[in-house]
């Protein structure tokens, strides 16, 4: 283990653990007994392939170009305030709770770890832009232990995530219950956006000083 491999790690581990729209999918999967695992192979191949592009320059290339950055948080906040408002009007409908049919069949399970995985701005955020980013700066012979660390965390994260959900299931038995975890998926949702949206301000703003 070199110290690239646990600097990937440590910051794979402190990204990850911040709650974002796939860990609310594996949450609601977990808690309800639902076929968790192949959501999570999905979120971890799709963590380990964005982590791979970035490392490899797409990162780079993308902190290079600020006004593509600052397009990417917008749109990523957009998102999270659609993925927010989907939790929110669920609660207001009482439609919180899992049922085996529509998007909790595991045929639509998949496909929205599909989404959330490769289609959500925060995602390619966090691994391509800022893992991808510091990765590519790393020795060239020392970028595969970063990224291999970087890998790790996912994968370290979302297993420990799902044994930690399955433990709460039958705290999960009362609709109730669902109606509050979607109310607080969606406040979180809110509060990431604003993150994201006053991050592109203050990429605007250096962008208009450069220029």
């Amino acid at each position: 283990m070199t110290p690239y491999f646990t600097e990937g790690l440590v910051l794979g581990l402190g990204l990850f653990a911040a709650p974002g729209p796939k860990d609310t999918l594996v949450i609601r999967q977990g808690v309800s007994r639902g076929p968790i695992w192949r959501v999570v192979a999905v979120c971890v191949f799709a963590d380990i392939l964005l982590i791979a592009l970035g490392v490899s320059g797409l990162g780079s290339l993308l902190e290079s170009r600020p006004t593509l950055v600052a397009l990417l948080l917008i749109f990523g906040a957009a998102y999270l305030l659609w993925f927010g408002a989907q939790r929110l009007l669920a609660c207001l409908r009482d439609q919180s709770m899992p049922d085996t049919q529509g998007v909790d069949s595991p045929r639509g399970l998949l496909r929205t770890a599909v989404v959330l995985g490769f289609a959500n701005p925060y995602a390619w955020l966090d691994t391509v832009v800022l893992i991808g980013s510091i990765g590519a700066a790393k020795p060239l012979n020392q970028q595969a232990f970063f990224a291999t660390g970087a890998m790790t965390a996912s994968l370290l994260w979302f297993v420990f995530l799902t044994l930690g959900c399955q433990r709460l299931t039958r705290l999960f038995r009362a609709p109730v219950v669902w109606r509050w975890l979607d109310a607080g998926v969606a406040m979180l949702m809110v509060y990431l956006a604003a993150m994201l949206i006053t991050d592109s301000l203050d990429v605007f703003q250096i962008i208009l000083k450069a220029g």
